[in-house]
């Protein structure tokens, strides 16, 4: 069994009662039937709490106010100061590491809904790299698992990667040409010429951004719309969508893009902001690079599931350009200023309403493969 994980994956530790933004809190925290059969047999003082404190038929811990049972005033966990961390049950003791399995091969990340998760990847001014490790365990299988198609998508990765993390390129031509490969491996795969894949790369590594990329670029964006119709049109199109993990989450958007959209009533205007906010806060361009792997890295290869490739790159240019949104957004709210935290906060808040429901990552990447809005010639004009 092989395992890979980014380079700074061991970087974290739980930072507990210290955290801005708690795990313990805002959803409902499931148990795994191993932990469950632990918790029946667990004897001690704390014995009735804990049954008390645990919904058996739902498979999870009660909530007050929104809080898990458990999480007391100093927001620590009671499960861990009174029954010990080997009681902690699987999603507690994992959480925020995220584990996307294929056959021979497991590969891990830190969330980015988890606020220090987040701190850590942000942070990080080097390119980010990964380590794999052999792991002695054995070998599972996957019933159709398609080998063929999984190692020509971690090729593929591999590539678009390398494209994302070409800071000899403007991020803007960098985002445009991750489209559009995803975009001509996607043709090939529906055509089933998977063959062609190795003559795509090859043509695309060849004509990298230069001019006939360049040409064809505007070719492709000549009857589009304005950028600033199409950052709205997204927001229309996603939000309505999605199912509301937490309370307020759209109160909060509907507030901080109201300010965005009544400064940044048209393209003209939105560059200009989009520009300013650059100005004040060049750490965006190393971080929307870092988002955009964080996207790839994730989710690219589970295409080997469904096929959807371009959807899911559409997905991380998409999200991406979402946080940049409430990251401009916050900078005008804030009367032109802008930190670190204030990013952090935007990445764990927006993470965790789409990637703690598998609903809404669902129904995300189907809009990018079926609505006219995620079109690939409307997104090369963010």
């Amino acid at each position: 069994m092989q395992i890979t994980f980014p380079a700074f994956y061991k970087e974290f530790s739980c930072i507990a009662d210290a955290c801005p933004d708690t795990c313990c809190a805002g959803w409902q925290i499931m148990i795994d039937d191993k932990s469950l059969r632990k918790y029946r047999r667990f004897k001690g003082p704390f014995r009735n709490r804990l049954h008390n404190d645990i919904d058996w038929e739902e498979k999870s811990f009660r909530q007050y106010d929104r809080r898990c049972a458990f999480l007391n005033e100093d927001n620590l966990c009671d499960i861990y100061s009174e029954a010990g961390p080997e009681m902690l049950c699987d999603t507690c003791r994992k959480y925020p590491r995220h584990i996307e399995e294929f056959e021979g091969l497991r590969e891990y990340s830190l969330s980015l809904s988890c606020p220090e998760a987040a701190r850590i990847f942000l942070s990080r001014k080097d390119r980010t790299t990964f380590r794999t490790i052999e792991k002695s365990s054995p070998k599972e299988t996957y019933e159709d698992f398609d080998y063929l198609l999984f190692t020509a998508l971690m090729d593929t990765r591999d590539y678009l990667l390398s494209i994302v993390q070409d800071r000899t390129i403007p991020l803007e031509l960098r985002r445009k040409k991750l489209l559009a490969c995803a975009h001509d491996f996607q043709l090939s795969l529906d055509k089933n010429e998977l063959y062609q894949w190795e003559d795509i790369r090859r043509r695309h590594q060849k004509s990298g951004v230069g001019e006939t990329f360049l040409a064809k670029l505007k070719k492709w964006t000549a009857s589009g719309t304005d950028s600033a119709s199409c950052h709205k049109q997204i927001w229309k199109t996603v939000i309505p969508e999605m199912e509301v993990l937490r309370a307020g989450w759209h109160e909060y958007l509907d507030n901080i893009l109201k300010v965005l959209y009544k400064t940044c009533d048209t393209e003209t205007k939105l560059s200009e902001c989009c520009q300013e906010f650059l100005n004040a806060y060049p750490d965006w361009e190393i971080q929307e690079e870092q988002l955009l792997v964080y996207w790839i890295y994730t989710y690219f290869c589970g295409a080997v599931y469904d096929g959807q490739i371009s959807a899911k790159i559409k997905m991380a240019v998409i999200c991406t350009s979402m946080i940049h949104d409430l990251a401009v957004a916050t900078y005008l709210a804030n009367d032109r200023r802008f930190t670190f935290n204030d990013l952090v906060s935007i990445c764990y808040r927006f993470s965790r309403e789409l990637e703690h429901s598998d609903l809404n990552l669902n129904e995300m990447e189907k809009l990018m493969d079926e609505d006219e809005t995620f079109r690939f010639e409307n997104l090369l004009l963010l």
